[in-house]
Protein backbone atom coordinates (compact mmCIF):
# COMPACT_ATOMS: atom_id res chain seq x y z
CA UNK A 1 0.00 0.00 0.00
CA UNK A 2 1.47 3.41 -1.16
CA UNK A 3 1.44 6.41 1.30
CA UNK A 4 0.60 10.08 0.11
CA UNK A 5 3.39 12.14 -0.94
CA UNK A 6 4.67 14.82 1.82
CA UNK A 7 6.79 17.86 2.04
CA UNK A 8 8.31 18.54 4.66
CA UNK A 9 9.28 22.55 6.19
CA UNK A 10 10.85 23.49 8.90
CA UNK A 11 7.84 24.47 10.83
CA UNK A 12 5.16 21.92 9.05
CA UNK A 13 4.51 18.81 7.06
CA UNK A 14 2.15 19.12 4.49
CA UNK A 15 0.86 16.57 1.95
CA UNK A 16 1.75 17.23 -1.31
CA UNK A 17 -0.38 16.28 -4.51
CA UNK A 18 -0.11 13.30 -6.40
CA UNK A 19 2.23 12.88 -9.35
CA UNK A 20 1.61 10.58 -11.93
CA UNK A 21 5.66 11.23 -13.04
CA UNK A 22 4.31 12.81 -16.96
CA UNK A 23 4.16 15.96 -16.82
CA UNK A 24 2.14 17.04 -19.80
CA UNK A 25 -0.13 14.69 -18.15
CA UNK A 26 -0.81 16.23 -15.04
CA UNK A 27 -0.95 19.84 -16.69
CA UNK A 28 -4.16 18.48 -18.43
CA UNK A 29 -5.57 16.49 -15.35
CA UNK A 30 -5.45 20.06 -13.50
CA UNK A 31 -6.82 21.78 -16.24
CA UNK A 32 -9.52 19.53 -17.00
CA UNK A 33 -10.25 19.54 -13.53
CA UNK A 34 -10.39 24.01 -13.85
CA UNK A 35 -12.74 22.97 -16.72
CA UNK A 36 -15.09 21.06 -14.31
CA UNK A 37 -15.40 22.88 -12.00
CA UNK A 38 -15.58 26.28 -14.04
CA UNK A 39 -18.71 24.42 -15.83
CA UNK A 40 -20.68 23.33 -12.49
CA UNK A 41 -20.17 26.49 -11.43
CA UNK A 42 -21.85 28.21 -14.85
CA UNK A 43 -24.67 25.32 -14.21
CA UNK A 44 -25.02 26.60 -10.47
CA UNK A 45 -25.51 29.80 -11.63
CA UNK A 46 -27.66 29.28 -14.81
CA UNK A 47 -30.02 27.17 -12.50
CA UNK A 48 -30.07 29.58 -10.21
CA UNK A 49 -31.46 32.26 -12.17
CA UNK A 50 -33.70 30.25 -13.97
CA UNK A 51 -35.27 29.36 -10.35
CA UNK A 52 -35.71 33.26 -10.18
CA UNK A 53 -37.24 33.93 -13.43
CA UNK A 54 -39.51 30.74 -12.09
CA UNK A 55 -40.50 32.08 -8.88
CA UNK A 56 -40.89 35.82 -10.57
CA UNK A 57 -43.24 34.36 -13.19
CA UNK A 58 -45.70 32.57 -10.87
CA UNK A 59 -46.33 36.06 -8.92
CA UNK A 60 -45.89 38.41 -11.75
CA UNK A 61 -49.06 40.85 -11.61
CA UNK A 62 -50.01 43.09 -14.59
CA UNK A 63 -52.40 45.62 -14.00
CA UNK A 64 -54.80 47.10 -16.94
CA UNK A 65 -57.13 50.22 -17.48
CA UNK A 66 -61.10 49.74 -16.45
CA UNK A 67 -62.74 52.73 -18.46
CA UNK A 68 -66.23 52.39 -19.31
CA UNK A 69 -69.76 54.13 -20.15
CA UNK A 70 -71.49 51.40 -18.70
CA UNK A 71 -70.05 49.45 -15.57
CA UNK A 72 -72.22 47.23 -13.41
CA UNK A 73 -75.68 46.27 -13.42
CA UNK A 74 -76.75 49.87 -13.23
CA UNK A 75 -74.55 51.42 -16.40
CA UNK A 76 -72.56 53.41 -15.01
CA UNK A 77 -69.57 55.59 -15.86
CA UNK A 78 -66.65 54.54 -14.18
CA UNK A 79 -62.52 54.18 -14.44
CA UNK A 80 -59.82 52.65 -12.30
CA UNK A 81 -57.07 50.00 -12.97
CA UNK A 82 -57.86 45.98 -12.55
CA UNK A 83 -54.99 43.14 -12.36
CA UNK A 84 -54.90 40.97 -14.59
CA UNK A 85 -51.69 38.95 -13.78
CA UNK A 86 -51.22 35.94 -12.00
CA UNK A 87 -50.16 37.25 -8.80
CA UNK A 88 -50.44 40.10 -6.01
CA UNK A 89 -49.86 43.80 -7.50
CA UNK A 90 -48.94 46.68 -4.96
CA UNK A 91 -50.01 49.79 -6.01
CA UNK A 92 -47.55 51.89 -5.41
CA UNK A 93 -49.25 55.90 -7.03
CA UNK A 94 -52.52 56.27 -9.77
CA UNK A 95 -52.53 59.54 -11.63
CA UNK A 96 -55.36 60.77 -13.73
CA UNK A 97 -55.14 63.27 -16.64
CA UNK A 98 -57.77 64.66 -18.63
CA UNK A 99 -56.56 66.05 -22.00
CA UNK A 100 -52.53 66.00 -20.88
CA UNK A 101 -53.55 68.04 -17.56
CA UNK A 102 -52.88 66.29 -14.25
CA UNK A 103 -55.97 65.64 -12.44
CA UNK A 104 -55.85 66.37 -9.09
CA UNK A 105 -59.39 64.55 -7.71
CA UNK A 106 -62.58 63.00 -9.21
CA UNK A 107 -64.07 66.48 -8.58
CA UNK A 108 -61.71 68.31 -10.48
CA UNK A 109 -62.02 66.25 -13.40
CA UNK A 110 -65.56 66.62 -13.76
CA UNK A 111 -65.54 70.60 -13.56
CA UNK A 112 -62.76 70.34 -16.19
CA UNK A 113 -64.26 67.97 -18.25
CA UNK A 114 -68.51 68.39 -17.84
CA UNK A 115 -69.27 71.28 -16.76
CA UNK A 116 -69.54 70.47 -12.85
CA UNK A 117 -70.28 73.81 -10.59
CA UNK A 118 -67.36 74.60 -8.41
CA UNK A 119 -69.91 76.12 -5.51
CA UNK A 120 -70.94 73.72 -3.19
CA UNK A 121 -74.89 74.17 -3.78
CA UNK A 122 -74.09 73.59 -7.05
CA UNK A 123 -72.30 70.91 -6.68
CA UNK A 124 -74.88 69.07 -4.29
CA UNK A 125 -77.83 69.64 -6.97
CA UNK A 126 -75.70 68.25 -9.41
CA UNK A 127 -74.28 65.22 -7.44
CA UNK A 128 -77.43 64.34 -5.11
CA UNK A 129 -75.56 61.61 -4.47
CA UNK A 130 -72.35 62.87 -4.10
CA UNK A 131 -69.35 60.81 -6.52
CA UNK A 132 -68.27 56.99 -5.82
CA UNK A 133 -64.86 56.33 -5.14
CA UNK A 134 -62.07 54.15 -3.87
CA UNK A 135 -58.84 54.78 -2.73
CA UNK A 136 -56.64 53.60 -5.58
CA UNK A 137 -52.50 54.04 -3.88
CA UNK A 138 -50.78 52.67 -1.68
CA UNK A 139 -53.37 49.03 -2.03
CA UNK A 140 -52.86 45.82 -2.89
CA UNK A 141 -54.89 43.90 -6.06
CA UNK A 142 -55.28 40.53 -5.98
CA UNK A 143 -55.24 38.65 -9.56
CA UNK A 144 -58.61 39.17 -11.36
CA UNK A 145 -59.46 42.06 -8.70
CA UNK A 146 -60.58 45.41 -9.75
CA UNK A 147 -60.58 48.13 -8.40
CA UNK A 148 -62.84 51.00 -9.66
CA UNK A 149 -61.54 54.52 -8.45
CA UNK A 150 -64.26 57.24 -9.79
CA UNK A 151 -67.96 55.62 -10.46
CA UNK A 152 -70.55 58.15 -11.89
CA UNK A 153 -74.07 57.10 -11.31
CA UNK A 154 -76.28 58.53 -13.92
CA UNK A 155 -79.31 57.59 -12.70
CA UNK A 156 -78.54 59.52 -9.50
CA UNK A 157 -76.94 62.72 -10.90
CA UNK A 158 -77.20 65.38 -13.76
CA UNK A 159 -78.39 64.29 -16.87
CA UNK A 160 -76.07 66.55 -18.98
CA UNK A 161 -73.32 65.74 -17.52
CA UNK A 162 -73.24 62.44 -17.46
CA UNK A 163 -73.54 63.11 -21.19
CA UNK A 164 -70.35 65.12 -21.43
CA UNK A 165 -68.46 62.39 -18.92
CA UNK A 166 -69.03 59.86 -21.12
CA UNK A 167 -68.04 61.31 -23.99
CA UNK A 168 -64.71 62.53 -21.89
CA UNK A 169 -64.18 59.39 -20.86
CA UNK A 170 -62.10 59.01 -23.74
CA UNK A 171 -59.36 61.81 -23.21
CA UNK A 172 -58.78 60.41 -19.83
CA UNK A 173 -55.11 58.75 -19.38
CA UNK A 174 -53.80 57.02 -16.92
CA UNK A 175 -50.18 56.53 -15.12
CA UNK A 176 -49.69 54.03 -12.46
CA UNK A 177 -46.65 52.27 -10.89
CA UNK A 178 -46.64 48.81 -8.72
CA UNK A 179 -44.71 45.99 -7.41
CA UNK A 180 -44.72 42.50 -7.22
CA UNK A 181 -43.82 40.21 -4.20
CA UNK A 182 -40.21 40.34 -4.95
CA UNK A 183 -40.25 44.23 -4.82
CA UNK A 184 -40.05 44.56 -9.38
CA UNK A 185 -41.58 47.42 -10.29
CA UNK A 186 -43.10 48.80 -13.20
CA UNK A 187 -44.16 52.18 -14.64
CA UNK A 188 -47.32 52.09 -17.12
CA UNK A 189 -49.91 53.70 -19.12
CA UNK A 190 -52.42 50.87 -18.13
CA UNK A 191 -53.10 50.75 -21.46
CA UNK A 192 -49.70 49.45 -23.05
CA UNK A 193 -48.93 45.79 -23.25
CA UNK A 194 -45.85 47.02 -22.14
CA UNK A 195 -44.44 47.88 -18.81
CA UNK A 196 -41.52 49.85 -18.18
CA UNK A 197 -39.43 48.04 -15.46
CA UNK A 198 -38.21 50.81 -12.86
CA UNK A 199 -35.90 50.15 -9.61
CA UNK A 200 -38.91 51.29 -7.23
CA UNK A 201 -41.77 53.24 -7.22
CA UNK A 202 -41.59 57.27 -6.59
CA UNK A 203 -43.91 59.27 -4.75
CA UNK A 204 -46.39 60.56 -8.04
CA UNK A 205 -45.75 64.07 -9.74
CA UNK A 206 -49.12 64.89 -9.75
CA UNK A 207 -51.16 62.80 -7.43
CA UNK A 208 -54.93 61.49 -7.66
CA UNK A 209 -57.25 61.88 -4.95
CA UNK A 210 -60.45 60.11 -5.33
CA UNK A 211 -62.12 62.19 -2.48
CA UNK A 212 -60.42 65.03 -3.49
CA UNK A 213 -61.81 68.57 -3.57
Amino acid sequence: MSEAPVETAVDDVQPKPRRTGFRHFDVITSIAAIFISAVSLYVAIEHGRTERQLVAANVWPFLREIRSNSYGSDGDLAFGLINVGVGPAKVKSFEVFYRGQPMSSGLELLRKCCGLPADTSGEKAALPHGLYYSTVDETVLMPREPNVAIKFRRSQSDLKIGQRFSAALGYVTFRACYCSELDQCWRTNLKSIEAEPVKECRAPEHPFDPNGP
